[in-house]
């Protein structure tokens, strides 16, 4: 409904205009029960004005008290808490969608949707507004939407809409459309719809995003000191309501949360995911394959980042969105000099069409080398098949993709092909797929942990709901075998789930065992003192799960593996602790540890972070990460405070720390005290 007078944005819903809109009709429980009334009602409405689309939500609930609300800041990982999502598919594409969440204590959080929910982008930002509030009726929300921040489809009256409350202490799910369990609400081919959008508008549709950051730099390490400030810019063009140039001008990643340390016991390289801002948003855009880790053509990661150290980024343009049924995603970044490293150009396209109601095809190129001038090509093409209607109500995915990579140094065997079929529904899950990734394949852009290989993968899950007490129980069998090129086993790895049990309280529990075969065919260095020699083993382990269910202040994680290990023996413990007491502040602390006993020697691995966020409102954030690993046996420290004055400007102070053990005592080796203002002109 049109609305002349827009509400005010408090969550209490005492505007008379919200009177004027009917509700959008009653939720359906999904969980745990499935096609009734939820145990509490919602109520859901609608208005919009030229430039806004306002959303309130009234969470009645006849217990207030019994309302978990822990978080507050933005972005924050809402699992324990009550919350409500809403998703809007603004092409009616039946693919792609807006999501946007929010929780009785007002933390907001937002992500892009693409490929029917095969990709989520949680990292993407939207400047909108939104409040909550738990009163004696329940709980309420209110959302103010910009057409600035969402692209649309011009002229296009009806809009894909659903939205998903959660009631945590039942951990109960209410759904508006599409309230089945074989599907999510992320797949947006079950949303409903929503009509009579008439004279919306984007103004300019720009976004332009100055920024200034200062920098204090000790490195006690090269006896350096420097402080540094420099500005920069973003900016971001709607050409028309589809498509988005985005420009970055001096970028810089200040107030990116450093990442979480990893203990590698594998022959292969570890996977650190994206974290930088500019390359997160529309990052689904550029997804080939399903996604697959075995041979991405396209990781984002190459980019200002070598060897971990920082390379700088001069400028970066990107253009994505949508025309009719193709998806694009371009992106051109020039590099700066960097030590031995020349100023690079780094390009990657993508297009997909749709086909059919939920099906694709596409193509991807990339073009440059980050780390050295030699010349690296890829080119790739791939095809997608969904459906949510075989058998008539179960989901089906399969994927097949071929790639093709042209390096300076080589000139055969850099070819990677593979195909997936899943069956990934709710009582029964499968899945089986197979790659080659042949041996010169090397995309400088990409990632590749394992060359020269062929990989057969097939998994099987039975997810009995049982009654009473019990919500499901879990039974499964996944097998990974790899061979060379020439059929000859590398690694069969076998895993079996005879016992999983989930209660309706929202603890669970597992006990798996696991039978592997490794041939290896030169000695493995495990770590700097100990080396496998070349040869077959097999070895078996077993493992034991358990956690407690989020929706308490306190909650545990514990994982326990104990077995043999190639030719000796290992033991592996993992815990992990949550305490969220209120709103205000949250902790939590994790370890592992692995002992290892092999013939060449015995050794001990340990990895320990700890969290402390404070949330002295939804806009004024204050989050505190502390890590320390036995490796290097040094201790990092990533303290960030975030103000957000109002939505599209933002200020930051981030201290980060690193220090070494020496001869029993710790030294700094590295500090750096950084501030990030930014400020968002919208047109």
């Amino acid at each position: 409904m049109r609305t002349p007078t827009p509400p005010q944005i408090d969550a209490r819903l005492d505007d008379a205009v919200w009177q004027l809109a009917t509700p959008i009709g009653p939720l359906t429980q999904v969980e745990p029960g499935i096609g009734i009334p939820p145990s509490q009602p919602t109520e859901v409405r609608l208005l919009y004005d030229d430039a806004w689309l306002y959303i309130a939500v009234r969470c009645f609930d006849d217990d207030p008290s019994g309302i978990i609300s822990t978080q507050r800041e933005r972005d924050a990982v809402l699992d324990p808490d009550d919350r409500v999502e809403i998703y809007l598919d603004t092409f009616l594409d039946r693919r792609n969608a807006y999501f946007f969440q929010i929780n009785p204590g007002g933390s907001k959080g937002d992500a892009l949707i693409t490929a029917n929910g095969g990709n989520f982008n949680k990292p993407w930002n939207g400047i909108w507004e939104g409040e909550a509030t738990i009163d004696e009726q329940g709980w309420c929300a209110e959302l103010a939407l910009p057409f600035k921040t969402l692209n649309f489809r011009a002229g296009l009256e009806t809009w894909g809409f659903n939205i998903q409350r959660f009631i945590r202490r039942h951990r109960e799910v209410a759904r508006w459309s599409g309230a089945r369990r074989d599907v999510r609400a992320f797949q947006i081919s079950e949303a409903g719809d929503i009509a009579g959008f008439a004279g919306i508008r984007q103004g300019l549709g720009l976004d332009v995003v100055p920024f200034f950051v200062s920098r204090l730099e000790l490195d006690n390490r090269k006896d350096d000191a420097h402080l540094l400030g420099q500005p920069g810019l973003d900016a971001f063009y709607k050409l028309g309501s589809n498509l988005t140039l985005s420009m970055t001008i001096n970028t810089d990643f200040a107030e990116t949360e450093v990442d979480e340390r990893q203990i590698n016991l594998t022959r292969f390289p570890l996977f650190f995911p994206e974290r930088r801002d500019f390359f997160l948003q529309d990052a689904g855009l550029f997804e080939f394959g399903g996604g697959d880790r075995d041979a991405l053509p396209f990781f984002s990661r190459r980019i200002g980042l070598v060897d971990g150290d920082e390379v700088p980024i001069l400028t970066g343009l990107k253009l994505t969105g949508r025309i009719d049924d193709y998806q694009l995603g371009v992106l051109d970044v020039q590099t700066d000099e960097a030590g031995t490293l020349a100023s690079e150009n780094l390009f990657v396209g993508r297009v997909t069409k749709n086909v059919g109601e939920l099906s694709s095809i596409g193509t991807i190129v990339t073009h440059g080398n980050p780390v050295d001038d030699g010349r690296n090509t890829v080119i790739g093409f791939d095809a997608t098949y969904r459906t949510t209607s075989f058998r008539g109500d179960k989901r089906i995915n399969s994927t097949a993709w071929f790639l093709l990579a042209d390096s300076e140094d080589a000139r055969s065997g850099e070819a990677a092909f593979g195909a997936s079929l899943s069956y990934p529904n709710d009582t029964w899950s499968s899945s089986a797929g197979f790659k080659e990734i042949q041996e010169n394949f090397a995309p400088a852009l990409g990632f590749v942990p394992r060359a020269g290989v062929r990989l057969y993968e097939g998994a099987l899950t039975y997810l009995p709901r049982i009654g009473g007490r019990v919500r499901q129980l879990e039974f499964a069998v996944e097998t990974d075998v790899v061979t060379d090129l020439d059929n000859e086993i590398e690694t069969v790895s076998t895993e079996l789930q005879p016992f999983g049990v989930f209660w309706e309280s929202g603890e669970g529990a597992r006990i798996e065992v696991e039978q592997t075969r490794e041939e290896l065919s030169e000695d493995f260095a495990i770590t700097d003192d100990v080396t496998i020699p070349a040869g077959d083993y097999d070895f078996t382990r077993a493992r034991i799960e358990f956690e407690s269910a989020e929706k308490r202040p306190l909650s545990v994680i514990l994982n326990y593996t104990v077995g043999e290990f190639f030719d000796g023996d290992r033991q592996d413990l993992a815990a992990g602790v949550n305490w969220r007491p209120g709103t205000l502040y949250n902790a939590s602390l994790s370890y592992s540890l692995n002992n290892v006993s092999l013939p060449d020697g015995d050794f001990e691995t340990q990895l320990a972070r700890g969290r402390l966020n404070f949330a002295f409102s939804p806009r004024t954030t204050w989050s505190n990460f502390v890590q320390w690993d036995s490796e290097s046996d040094g201790i990092g420290v990533n303290s960030r405070l975030r103000w957000i004055p109002e939505p599209g400007r933002e200020v930051f102070l981030v201290f980060n720390q690193t220090l070494q053990r020496d001869e029993g005592s710790l030294e700094t080796l590295f500090q750096e005290l950084a501030f990030k203002v930014g400020y968002t002109l919208r047109f």
